[in-house]
């Protein structure tokens, strides 16, 4: 199937399970904007809309939106959500309850923009039982089309059910002109995926989760576009750019499609969520997510380099708690995250003893995961982040990051089979020098 005629299906998977896609529409055109009334009007019975946008969003598109909206009878709110300290929203409990307390009598919400502006208003949305749709402003994150929110709550950042939009639209002069940075974000976001289906697969060998291989290879077929030709995205190319949102959009249903975000975030991730709750607890500044995602691919890519020359795994004992100093006032809700995992390493070593598992994982894996230097360099060519001084970060602070990443999720990674066995923390080091530094 392609991407549209996925839409507002449901159909019978050879997983053995029943996937249904709700989203309805995908308009990727110039005239999207002209095109947005008759597409909500479709969608639900009344005529009051809520935008949300931020401040940037708003003078990109969200204006132009509201008039088009109004020209043709809406009833139109907006709410434009402010800037923190560091220059841009968060998606947080704290910004969250204040989007709610503002929440006009609506039929359907509107998210202008990207990551945080579409997960506050799907959060906000999915609570108070509203559909939404969403106009994306750059490809720069997979969130579209899932049916999640990645929101830190208490400090801690969390994957928490939602619904997908009815529908998405997106004008492609906006997406291709969207400041690079956004763009490389994406890149950055998507190039991880193949690592994601690879902790996926080693979920589902050590511990019998659920795998879906038409899941896990919905992106595939794209993946041609930004990884053998990186200096496409760089430049800018229409086509290319296209492609990555497109890949971005297909990662976002298989979420949906999955119910959970297996196939789209594993041990990268945790970096990136580490070094976003390091600022939430100094304050100092960290990079986009899909930047930092970046990174923590190159780095889980480099672990699985050296897992996969482990021909007899020897288990050794993993960390019995986290570092309460490390994490300050956030400690309690990441020992929270931690303790569930625990059973779960447990088991992961009593399987390391049998070859025959050991066996199929490592030959499940190594048809997934890419090189650290393909990844690297398809980064680098393309204009991305792929050193620690790319995302504003110190040697010092991302191995710490790096070293306490594997405590803030109950679900395993290859970050914690790293720890079990042994690789970590005596490598974190100079995995960081040989692949992060320059």
């Amino acid at each position: 199937m392609n991407l549209k005629e996925l839409l507002d299906t449901t159909f019978n998977c050879e997983c053995g399970r029943s996937h249904k896609v709700p989203i309805k529409s995908l308009v990727y055109a110039e005239d999207a904007l002209e095109r947005l009334p008759k597409v909500l009007e479709s969608l639900v019975d009344g005529r009051r809309v809520l935008i949300v946008a931020d401040q940037r969003t708003w003078v990109i598109v969200g204006e132009r939106t509201r008039q088009v909206l109004e020209q043709t009878g809406w009833s139109v709110h907006h709410i434009i959500v402010p800037d923190t300290n560091h220059g841009s929203p968060v998606c947080d409990d704290t910004t969250h309850d204040w989007l709610n307390g503002r929440l006009p009598p609506i039929d359907i919400a509107l998210a202008v923009g990207c990551g945080v502006i579409n997960d506050l208003t799907k959060w906000s949305a999915f609570e108070h039982d509203l559909p939404y749709a969403v106009i994306a402003t750059a490809a720069t994150m997979n969130g579209f089309t899932a049916a999640n929110v990645a929101p830190a709550i208490k400090g801690v950042k969390t994957i928490i059910p939602a619904k997908p939009p009815l529908a998405v639209f997106a004008v492609p002069s906006i997406i291709v002109n969207a400041p690079f940075e956004l763009t490389a974000a994406g890149l950055g976001d998507t190039i991880a995926k193949p690592l994601s289906t690879a902790d996926w697969l080693l979920n589902h060998i050590f511990h019998g989760e659920y795998f879906c291989r038409y899941c896990s290879k919905i992106i595939n077929d794209l993946e041609t576009y930004y990884f053998d030709r990186p200096e496409d995205i760089r430049s800018r190319q229409p086509a290319a750019i296209e492609a990555l949102f497109n890949a971005l959009l297909y990662s976002g249903i298989a979420m949906t499609i999955v119910g959970t975000s297996a196939p789209a975030s594993g041990g990268e991730h945790l970096l990136s969520h580490t070094l976003d709750m390091m600022s939430g607890i100094d304050g100092a500044a960290h990079d986009l997510h899909g930047r930092q995602v970046g990174l923590g691919a190159i780095f889980s890519a480099a672990i699985y380099e050296r897992i996969f020359q482990t021909e007899i795994p020897i288990c050794h004992p993993f960390p019995s708690d986290i570092d309460s100093t490390f994490w300050g006032s956030l400690a309690e809700n990441v020992r929270q995250q931690y303790e569930q995992k625990k059973p779960m390493l447990k088991t992961m070593c009593e399987k390391l003893t049998d070859g025959k598992t050991w066996r199929v994982f490592l030959a499940a894996a190594q048809d997934q995961v890419r090189s650290p230097h393909e990844i690297k360099n398809c980064l680098k060519t393309a204009g991305a982040a792929h050193t620690f001084a790319d995302i504003g970060c110190s040697h010092k602070r991302l191995l710490a990051a790096v070293l306490h990443m594997h405590e803030i999720r109950r679900r395993p990674t290859i970050i914690d089979l790293a720890w079990v066995l042994g690789i970590l923390p005596g490598a974190a080091d100079e995995i960081i020098d040989c692949w992060l530094t320059t």
